[in-house]
């Protein structure tokens, strides 16, 4: 159902699996009348896992690839520094230092992602964004 010409990325966050350790009463202690213990209480471990959040499937609108040129790489690597999320080179690539400061810009919005969205691209100042006008109500 996307628009024509739009383009689409696809992000997978992991399920969060927390792992819990319990000690299990398996017989307790035996006490004489006099207070003494006759024999200890004996426990059992049980280790299990829970998953804390499931695995989520983000789809997101995305530049296309023909926009992604060296130049506008270089302006969201720019864009990026003057925020001081981005300490690298202005090189004009995706590289693992831009990626991680575009995860770091977009994380704050509820957006954990490395790959640059059309709203963060907007956000940055990147993309141009629709104006409301008589002829384009939005």
């Amino acid at each position: 159902g996307a628009a024509p010409g739009t383009c689409w990325a696809q992000d997978t966050s992991p399920a969060v699996v927390e792992t819990v350790t319990e000690q299990i009463l398996v017989s307790p202690a035996e006490v004489a009348d006099d207070g003494t213990v006759t024999r200890s209480a004996s426990y059992r471990t049980e280790t299990a896992q829970k998953i804390v959040q499931e695995r989520r499937v983000t789809r997101f609108q995305v530049p296309c690839r023909a926009e992604l040129t060296p130049e506008f790489n270089a302006s969201v690597q720019r864009a990026l520094k003057a925020r001081g999320l981005y300490r690298g080179p202005i090189n004009g690539q995706l590289d693992r230092g831009t990626r991680a400061a575009i995860r770091s810009f977009q994380k704050p919005q509820g957006f954990d992602s490395d790959i640059l969205s059309i709203a963060g691209a907007r956000q940055l100042g990147l993309i141009a964004v629709a104006r409301d006008t008589p002829d384009n109500p939005e």
